[in-house]
């Protein structure tokens, strides 16, 4: 069985724009905002549709990413979120019966000397122990989406890279970004945690630099 996960356009727009406002400014030189909340890792939660084809093949077809704006810690590398704001969410959205909760994402934000392609948007245990413990609240496969970033000096613009079936890396301005997608699946017996058989998301694949400017 395999699995492919769709991240449509106003889904990945919204992890993009949530990562870019949060991305430290001590990373490039500026400081915070007297007053403002920390900057850091986001964490969101990614709503859709969950398909189960014949061939025995499932498709997860993410539509709605929503960023957690209430957390309880965040640094640079790492976040915490109260389950009671993450259940505020997913009780507002799930009245609406084309949205259900297909997993979560969040960000992993670098300096621009140390991002590095594919290992800035691996999970560390603490990513794999979360997804699990999703799936096994929820009884069903879950994902657990990484979209690792960095500033760079200037706009600059990167051919849009595959380096594997479950990563997307390109550019945005002068934001360079991998997205990454695994998911999570338990049972009675057994726990699984591994990258997806197909990740797909033409936004994030083609945004180029003069498609920003008018």
């Amino acid at each position: 069985m395999g699995t492919t996960v769709i991240i449509e356009e106003k889904a990945f727009m919204g992890i993009l724009l949530a990562a870019v406002e949060a991305f430290p400014g001590r990373f490039y030189g500026e400081r915070k905002p007297k007053g403002a909340t920390a900057e850091g890792e986001v964490h969101g939660l990614l709503f859709g549709q969950r398909i189960q084809r014949n061939d025995g093949d499932v498709v997860f077809n993410v539509t709605l990413a929503v960023p957690n704006q209430i957390v309880l810690e965040r640094t640079h590398d790492g976040i915490s979120v109260a389950a009671k704001h993450i259940n505020k969410i997913r009780e507002a959205i799930e009245l609406f019966p084309a949205y259900s909760l297909l997993g979560f994402f969040h960000s992993h934000p670098y300096p621009s000397d140390e991002f590095k392609k594919c290992s800035s948007a691996e999970p560390s245990e603490t990513d794999r122990d979360s997804a699990i413990s999703s799936a096994e609240q929820e009884e069903d496969e879950m994902l657990d989406l990484i979209f690792s970033i960095t500033r760079l000096q200037r706009r600059s613009w990167t051919q849009p890279q595959f380096p594997k079936p479950h990563l997307i890396h390109a550019s945005c301005g002068i934001y360079k970004y991998t997205l990454a997608c695994y998911s999570a699946v338990t049972s009675e017996h057994e726990e699984s945690y591994g990258a997806v058989d197909n990740l797909i998301c033409t936004t994030a694949a083609g945004v180029l630099p003069f498609d920003l400017i008018k």
